[in-house]
């Protein structure tokens, strides 16, 4: 069975209210609307490698019951080699590289996150 991960906002940084932080983008996937059921696309805009081959495009969160919680749903690369996308998870090691660096420029900018 899959380990759950999640992100942890501080709740001064609610990610529904950010936009841009550093070369990530955040979008509503869900209709906002519906406050059943949230999920946001965490994008990258800027080209990076996580690997020789793989730049990661996208981390795709559901906001939970637990406030400030979001888990994480998919870690999307582009696989430069196979000409497509491919999906992760935390289980992954380059799931976790994608998501530790993220964290890392999100606390540039004093979005405070953590990995549960």
């Amino acid at each position: 069975m899959t380990a759950l991960h999640y992100l942890e906002f501080h709740p001064a940084d609610n990610p529904m209210y950010l936009k841009k932080v550093g070369n990530w983008v955040l979008t509503f996937l869900s209709p906002k609307e519906d406050l059943t059921h949230t999920q946001l696309a965490i994008t990258s805009v800027l080209p990076r490698q996580v690997s020789e081959n793989l730049q990661p495009l996208r981390v795709i969160i559901d906001q939970t019951e637990t406030e400030n919680r979001w888990l994480i749903q998919q870690i999307i690369c582009y696989d430069s080699t196979q000409g497509k996308d491919a999906i992760f998870s935390c289980e992954d090691a380059i799931g976790m590289k994608v998501i530790e660096n993220m964290m890392q420029e999100f606390n540039k900018y004093d979005v405070d996150i953590r990995l549960i």
